[in-house]
């Protein structure tokens, strides 16, 4: 429900009188616990409500990354959380300002339950559309565990690019926190006033690496799941996936990658598209045949598009299931065939042990975990609570 100018300045000025009287650090571990606890009950009514959900993406997508997050709120992994960045007893900025993208569901947890590690209150502006339903089942569900803790969440909803709400926002915020395209931080940067501090997390991309001598088919199961959790949307879906090897193993590899698509559908429904989806899926596999040498593996349900190329530079895909396999002569390559995309790296899923390949990720995992990240993930390799103290102007040098 859109709101007015005056009614964000009443739920920020509630929020900052919250702030006064918040729970203690230990009693929100407690509760995000208490929380936790609940939501992994498969009769937990919040979590049934859940399960009906199928408009942005459906529930059988969301509980991977749910279960992930779920098993990050025990009380050992959130004081681990807390104490690796020595954030015992410190206080984040009394108001935070979230602005929450709609291309995963579970975002608006992940930021406000970092914020509430640190008793800060949050402002956030919920995504448009049916993707707002996982916030308000949160907020509601928080309600029913720690009514004092959900007194320190405020949940809003507007279009975004609303000029008088932004600055609003901004401007009643001690920090904005906002995920979104690099044309929306911008936007919101610049709506910030001198005493509000500003983090954002824009376009990135991941990619996938199998290296030689480690099982195929268990890492396309894997790179299945991960490229069609959420349409391939996300800033950890794989777009292109490497091979170590020539033209043979990557070959073998799409043609694996392919029947493991084809399977991995049955487990999880498509999602809401964009109208322009279809046509979008269309595209890209027209321009691929047309590529001298490529292969291409498809469905005809325009769900998962595999194209083989023979080319060494990482391939941005349009997402919607588009993935790229391509050959990685030896693993010393692969910095140079990440390099048009390093500014921009975010995660990557490896068959195979060799972390030390992969520059500049900040999230690096197994085939299958790619839309499973911890709650302690650093993201874009930022700190994951201690960011919500600074009290000066931030500025992404990659913006």
């Amino acid at each position: 429900m859109d709101i007015t100018v005056r009614e964000l300045e009443h739920a920020a000025s509630r929020l900052r009188s919250a702030h006064l009287s918040r729970p203690s650090q230990a009693d929100v571990v407690a509760a995000l616990s208490d929380f936790a606890e609940r939501w992994r009950e498969p009769s937990y009514p919040f979590r049934r409500s859940a399960e009906q959900l199928t408009d942005p993406f459906p529930f059988a997508m969301v509980m991977v990354s749910l279960d992930a997050l779920l098993e990050s709120l025990t009380p050992e992994r959130l004081w681990a959380v807390i104490d690796s960045e020595q954030m015992r007893g410190v206080s984040g900025c009394p108001v935070v300002g979230h602005v929450i993208a709609g291309n995963t569901p579970l975002l608006s947890w992940v930021s406000v339950i970092r914020a509430l590690l640190v008793g800060s209150t949050s402002l956030v502006k919920l995504p448009s559309g049916p993707a707002a339903a996982w916030g308000h089942l949160f907020h509601q569900s928080l309600a029913d565990v720690a009514p004092k803790l959900a007194d320190c969440v405020a949940l809003l909803e507007w279009p975004g690019g609303t000029m008088d709400l932004d600055i609003a926002l901004c401007t009643n915020a001690d920090l904005v926190m906002a995920h979104g395209s690099d044309a929306t931080l911008l936007s919101l940067q610049a709506r910030c006033p001198g005493q509000t501090s500003f983090v954002g997390y824009g376009h990135r991309v991941s990619f996938g690496l199998v290296t030689a001598g480690n099982g195929v088919a268990e890492a396309a199961a894997g790179f299945a799941r991960d490229a069609l959790l959420y349409d391939q949307g996300g800033c950890l879906s794989p777009q292109t996936i490497f091979v170590e090897g020539g033209w043979p193993e990557t070959t073998d590899f799409a043609a694996k990658l392919a029947q493991a698509l084809a399977e991995a559908v049955l487990l999880y429904p498509l999602p809401v598209r964009a109208a322009s989806a279809a046509s979008t899926v269309r595209e890209a596999r027209l321009l691929a045949s047309m590529e001298e040498g490529a292969r291409l593996w498809s469905d005809v349900a325009l769900r998962w598009t595999v194209v083989a190329r023979s080319q060494r530079e990482f391939v941005p895909s349009p997402t919607f299931g588009v993935i790229t396999v391509q050959p990685l002569a030896t693993l010393a390559d692969l910095p140079e065939a990440i390099a048009p995309v390093s500014a921009f790296l975010q995660g990557c899923a490896v068959a195979g042990d060799v972390h030390d390949y992969i520059p500049n990720a900040s999230y690096v995992c197994r085939p299958g975990e790619m839309q499973a990240p911890p709650l302690s993930w650093r993201q874009d390799g930022q700190d994951v609570l201690r960011v919500l103290t600074r009290g000066r102007q931030h500025e992404d040098p990659r913006l």
